[in-house]
């Protein structure tokens, strides 16, 4: 390339300071977003257009000196980034590049215009790819920060009081105030799997947080209190937030390419530890069955889970299982009681309760309808069992 001729290159020199007063004119009367911004900003603006300007012009003067376009930006804070966007950023260095192609072929002599021109458009496409490297950078770094502070709230959930795990889940952008549903996966992702979780979350729920730990990762998912309408793939029906919750939740698992559990819908996201744990406890006794779908969810795992000695789950089998099973009466608790205790046999129930078949049949079926579970199915059964089991333990602790 060419270079500009000595009168050239001082012709520019002693027009630089006009040309940087019309570019900051110009940014002031083409943008209306630069006149709405608080005045310590704009300074910041008009610094690194003052030194876009000299640069070039010193570019120009020392053409064999490396040019380091980034170094434009160094004037201003990276927190600059967050406050005018990238396409501001080139729409404002595009405004600067036009009044330096207008008004620096007029001050240098006639044979330095087609050289000044090129050596403008040369440098503006410098600082151009320069601004898409700082917001680049800006982006990763506030990337790695928000994912440091949705690891600190999922941290937070597991350990720390509901207040608290609330605070700092606020602090890590959730808004919402609905149901709460977590994952718990056996996974290995790098960034680029991360980054389409989040976006598949963002997608699905209206709040997420993700928390990735080696080979394994740790999700929340929340919807706020207007629900998006939708149909519950089970029922046809339209959908509860809890449902839609739950089928968002179940719709991640299933992406995540490893073991998934997912945790109990829980009403909101101070209780989400509660669901955070049992998917984890659940993830740890999924070996216990090697036929579990995946994903699964962690209260289909109770069994499992009550052997690996998870509290949690001596909870949740007493009021989901037991409690409904027990409220319906002696007769269908004793008869589910005794069916499997007899290794499932209808005529040998009915001769040990004195009743018919039919009629061991009949409350089988109410308890099935009722509570949920099948004790004629062999995994159903198992919950029942461990469920009398363990209501029967919690009856003699309180005698």
């Amino acid at each position: 390339m060419d270079e500009l001729s000595a009168p050239g290159v001082s012709a520019l020199r002693q027009a630089q300071d006009t040309i940087i007063e019309h570019s900051l004119d110009r940014i002031s009367s083409a943008h209306d977003f630069y006149r709405t911004l608080p005045e310590g900003s704009r300074d910041q603006i008009a610094a690194v257009a003052r030194l876009g300007v000299t640069m070039f012009v010193d570019s120009a003067e020392n053409p064999s000196t490396p040019l380091t376009p980034s170094q434009i930006f160094s004037v201003a804070p990276a927190a600059l980034t967050g406050v005018i966007t990238l396409e501001q950023t080139l729409a404002l260095v595009r405004t600067v590049l036009d009044v330096v192609v207008d008004e620096a072929p007029r001050v240098v002599p006639e044979e330095d215009h087609d050289t000044v021109r090129i050596l403008v458009l040369t440098f503006g496409r410098d600082v151009g790819f320069a601004a898409a490297e700082v917001y680049a950078r800006a982006a990763e770094a506030r990337g790695a920060w928000d994912a440091r502070l949705e690891s600190v709230a999922v941290d937070a959930m597991l350990h720390d009081a509901p207040e608290d795990a609330a605070t700092r889940a606020g602090t890590a952008g959730w808004n919402g105030t609905g149901p709460v549903a977590a994952i718990a996966a056996k996974t290995t992702l790098d960034a680029l799997g991360v980054s389409r979780l989040r976006h598949e979350c963002r997608n699905l729920a209206s709040d997420c947080l993700v928390s990735v730990r080696g080979d394994s990762v740790l999700i929340v998912l929340g919807d706020s209190q207007a629900a998006h309408p939708g149909t519950s793939k089970h029922s046809g029906r339209e959908a509860t937030p809890e449902q839609l919750v739950d089928q968002a939740a179940m719709q991640v698992a299933g992406g995540l390419g490893g073991s998934a559990v997912v945790g109990p819908v829980v009403p909101g996201i101070s209780h989400a530890g509660r669901s955070l744990r049992s998917a984890l406890a659940g993830l740890r006794a999924l070996p216990g069955w090697a036929e579990a779908p995946n994903p699964v969810h962690a209260d289909d795992l109770l069994p499992e889970r009550l052997l690996a000695g998870d509290e949690l789950a001596c909870e949740q089998i007493l009021n989901l299982v037991h409690a409904p099973l027990h409220e319906m009466g002696d007769p269908f608790e004793s008869t589910v009681a005794t069916y499997l205790a007899l290794g499932g046999s209808l005529e040998a129930t009915a001769r040990n309760l004195f009743v018919h078949a039919n009629t061991v049949r009949y409350r089988l079926g109410r308890v099935s309808e009722q509570v949920g579970w099948d004790a004629t199915n062999a995994r159903d059964g198992l919950m029942l069992h461990m469920a009398i089991i363990v209501g029967r333990l919690a009856v003699s602790r309180e005698a």
